[in-house]
């Protein structure tokens, strides 16, 4: 590797840690700042804000990655091409191509990174901001939230499971309940679903056994007094945001022997396996789009030859919100298409990603040696 790669690398890296970092801490404190008013009530202590501020750095980062890599390349070459840089290399025999082929290695790094962020440290955050919310708000919790079966406690002491909850039906699917007294368990109750009203959570088709002397009784609808309004516990479900997309195949699993079709969770799965690729289209485009000689970029940056610092500057931030709303707009776009079954749903996170991949492909190809 030359010189003259080490030292844009560097001047890549630096600015993407100084723009991914530093703007994921200022939408952390926004993020506590926006939580003040409920957790001031109870007089937390500094070191659980400090926390909440900490763990909701990988939350942004996950989401500012891509971006970052954007503005920082646009930044990183058209300084250069404002400092006429490029001109000096093109004039020595360098090739292009070759000078920034580096930066397509670094592009597929960051898409390892921004998966393991998305994967690992993001749900991971997710949850312990959720435990930190319900510890500064002094919230005690009677019931555990594991892969999408909830397990609690009932308000008679009773222990709960249910294999799949749907919160935008207020739907149970797989409830067992273990009826419990001083001698041990008493009675289990089984019902393949249950539903809220207002009287109460009403078991479909319940069997209800005895323990003791084996005896069962089965019932059409059995009223049930033992558990909390969803609005108690529906908060701390977990989003698809949150979950792993191991969490979230097996919750889809599940939701298919329920006999629920989900094209939302289809749409939020495919996007959760091709969001990290982001980072390298960013990459490339950004780059590609300031070093390529066609009309536009040579409007857009070798006319920052004869501009004021602060003016070019103004100008790639322009350009970096620009190419970030219309990627942003256009993938809203189509993932809406997929909720709404219009765009097969594994196929509408993928249609933005494509289009801008070819596209920066061209540029990079319009890349004068």
């Amino acid at each position: 590797m030359s010189l003259i790669q080490k030292h844009y690398l560097k001047e890549f890296i630096k600015t993407l840690c100084i723009i991914s970092i530093g703007v994921s801490f200022i939408f952390s404190i926004v993020g506590l700042i926006d939580k003040m008013s409920e957790f001031m009530a109870h007089n937390p202590p500094i070191s659980l804000l400090l926390l909440y501020v900490f763990f909701g750095l990988p939350v942004y980062l996950n989401y500012l990655l891509p971006v970052s890599a954007l503005f920082s390349s646009l930044f990183v070459f058209s300084r250069a091409m404002q400092r006429l840089e490029i001109v000096a290399i093109k004039s020595a025999g360098a090739r292009m191509r070759s000078i920034v082929s580096p930066f397509i290695v670094l592009g597929i790094i960051l898409t390892l990174i921004g998966f393991l962020i998305g994967e690992i440290l993001s749900p991971k955050s997710f949850k312990k901001l959720h435990n930190l919310r319900n510890k500064i708000v002094n919230k005690t919790t009677s019931y555990a939230l594991k892969e999408g079966v909830l397990y609690m406690r009932g308000k008679d002491g009773s222990v709960i499971r249910i294999a799949l909850y749907l919160p935008e039906l207020r739907t149970c699917k797989g409830i067992s309940i273990f009826r419990i007294d001083e001698e041990g368990f008493r009675e289990k109750i089984e019902a393949p679903s249950a539903q809220w009203t207002e009287k109460g959570w009403v078991l479909e088709n319940a069997s209800i056994t005895n323990i003791k002397d084996g005896t069962v009784v089965n019932k059409r609808e059995l009223l049930l007094m033992e558990i909390d309004s969803p609005e108690i516990f529906q908060s701390d479900i977990w989003k698809s945001e949150e979950m792993t997309i191991t969490e979230l195949l097996r919750y889809k699993e599940r939701l298919n022997n329920a006999g629920f079709k989900n094209m939302k969770l289809d749409v939020e799965i495919s996007s959760r396996l091709t969001y990290s690729f982001v980072n390298l289209i960013m990459l490339m485009l950004g780059m590609s789009l300031t070093l390529s000689a066609g009309k536009v970029t040579g409007v857009l940056f070798q006319s920052q030859h004869t501009g004021s610092t602060t003016h070019n500057n103004v100008l790639t931030a322009g350009i970096g919100v620009l190419i970030s709303l219309l990627y942003w707009f256009g993938y809203t776009f189509f993932l809406s298409l997929g909720y709404t079954g219009a765009v097969p749903p594994f196929i509408a996170p993928v249609i933005v990603p494509a289009l801008f991949f070819l596209f920066s492909l061209y540029l990079y190809n319009q890349i004068q040696e």
